[in-house]
């Protein structure tokens, strides 16, 4: 598989799955699963599958 459709699926997988307040917690979670990237990077992946962030009652976005 190639580094960036890994790099996908696995940002579409933690997003599917919980709530996450920002990109750096998005990040973190990426780590966890030994997958290092950069912000910048990932501010790219996020503009390719179209992720927005959406307003939260309890965390304010």
């Amino acid at each position: 598989m190639g580094n960036r459709t890994e790099r996908l699926l696995a940002i579409r997988n933690i997003i599917s799955s919980q709530k996450v307040s920002s990109q750096e917690e998005l990040l973190d979670f990426l780590e966890k699963k030994g997958l290092n990237y950069s912000q910048a990077t990932l501010s790219r992946d996020l503009k390719f599958l179209k992720v927005n962030k959406i307003s939260d009652v309890e965390k304010g976005y």
